[in-house]
């Protein structure tokens, strides 16, 4: 019996046990998108909490693969574990949908969310690169803490792109580790290896989950990289993050064959493999 399978068993404890399976793996981009289809499926239809838990920590770690429609029925499961809320925040896409109304350091305007369910407290950015946060939304004319995909709300914004904000314009949770890992897939090595150097520029800034899935993405690049200033880059990127390199990224890291790679960066390696403790770095 397959994975994808096993996901959708028969046997709560079985489903349970093959999502935290996916959860402790990297899988590439097309693996991604086969097990987020299968785990949404199975997601959406359980009945048991184990297994339910188990399946939204796997979906973390096949995000890259979650559709628009995967995402639209995620948002129906409820109440929302934190973890999903937290995805589907991530995954969050508003475009504004009749002329703002500025207000000193506020705006208000009436939006629709397009994908995933942004909260209040957001950050999202606009088309010009400033950003906004989602201060309040009034749905029906009652304050509520998310707008789900498809809903039209007034939202009250602030931040630096508040005031220049027009019709249609869209609105979306922090892209930076969703562009991260799409340029990390690019066939030009320079983009690869300038992505990795931006993923690396402030790993402060990363939040568990974003970090988490950036080392996942940067191990990938790594484990195939035939450039090498695009390994290095990735490498270094890897120990500048090391707080969220996982047990699973270090066990694809270890397929490196080291006599491959060139003897100015397998000191990277060496200090990502030998010299920190293997495992999750954060609860989960």
């Amino acid at each position: 019996m397959g994975l994808t399978e096993q996901l959708v068993h028969p046997d709560p404890r079985q489903r349970e046990r093959t999502a935290r399976r996916v959860s402790a793996a990297v899988w590439d981009p097309g693996s991604e998108g086969e097990l987020a289809g299968v785990l949404v499926e199975a997601a959406c239809a359980e009945e048991d909490p184990g297994a339910l838990e188990a399946q939204l920590g796997a979906l973390v770690a096949v995000e890259g693969g979650i559709s628009d429609l995967g995402l639209r029925r995620l948002g129906r499961i409820w109440p929302a574990p934190p973890a999903l809320e937290r995805l589907l925040a991530r995954a969050g896409r508003l475009q504004v949908s009749a002329p703002v109304t500025p207000g000193g350091t506020a705006t208000l305007a009436v939006v629709r969310c397009l994908r995933g369910a942004p909260r209040t407290g957001s950050r999202l950015r606009t088309p010009d690169g400033a950003w906004v946060v989602l201060e309040r939304i009034e749905l029906y004319g009652r304050a509520v803490d998310r707008l789900d995909a498809g809903s039209t709300a007034r939202v009250l914004l602030t931040g630096a792109g508040a005031r220049g904000l027009e019709e249609w314009d869209r609105l979306d949770a922090d892209p930076r580790a969703r562009e991260c890992v799409r340029r990390l897939r690019d066939p030009d090595p320079r983009v690869r290896g300038l992505a990795a150097a931006e993923a690396a520029d402030r790993p402060d800034a990363w939040d568990a989950d974003a970090g988490r899935r950036l080392c996942a993405a940067l191990a990938r690049a790594a484990v195939t990289e035939t450039d090498p200033e695009a390994l290095e880059s990735e490498l270094h990127a890897l120990l500048r993050l090391g707080y969220f390199v996982s047990a699973p990224v270090l066990d694809l890291l270890r397929g490196l064959e080291r006599g491959l790679v060139p003897p100015g960066l397998r000191p990277y390696l060496a200090d990502l493999l030998d010299e920190r403790p293997p495992g999750d770095r954060l609860p989960q």
